[in-house]
C-alpha cells in the first residue's frame, strides 16, 4: 500500500510532458529571399512556408501559434484566427 502511495506521488510530481505544446507568438521577419523569423517567449526561430507555415498567409506582425515536440523544436505555425483563436479585427459587413 505504501508502495502505491509512492508511487501516484512519483507521478504527480514528476509529469511526463504533454506530446507537443502550443504557445503564442509573432512574426518578425517574412520568409522571402531567405528564412521568415518567429519570436516565441523571448525565443526567435527561422521558418519558411514550406515546411512548418501552416496557414495562408504571412505577414511582418501577425500574431501565431506556434507548435512544439516534446524536445521543444518547433513543428508548426498557424495564425491564431485559424487555429482556433480569437481573431483581433473583422471587418465590418
Amino acid at each position: 500500500m505504501q508502495l502505491l502511495a509512492l508511487s501516484m506521488l512519483a507521478l504527480t510530481l514528476f509529469r511526463w510532458p504533454a506530446a507537443q505544446t502550443r504557445k503564442s507568438g509573432k512574426v518578425l521577419h517574412e520568409p522571402g529571399a531567405g528564412p521568415g523569423l518567429l519570436i516565441v517567449e523571448g525565443q526567435q526561430f527561422p521558418f519558411s512556408l514550406n515546411d512548418l507555415w501552416k496557414s495562408a498567409i504571412s505577414k511582418v506582425g501577425m500574431a501565431v501559434e506556434a507548435e512544439f515536440n516534446r524536445a521543444g523544436q518547433l513543428v508548426a505555425i498557424r495564425t491564431i484566427s485559424e487555429s482556433g483563436g480569437a481573431s483581433r479585427s473583422r471587418p465590418a459587413s
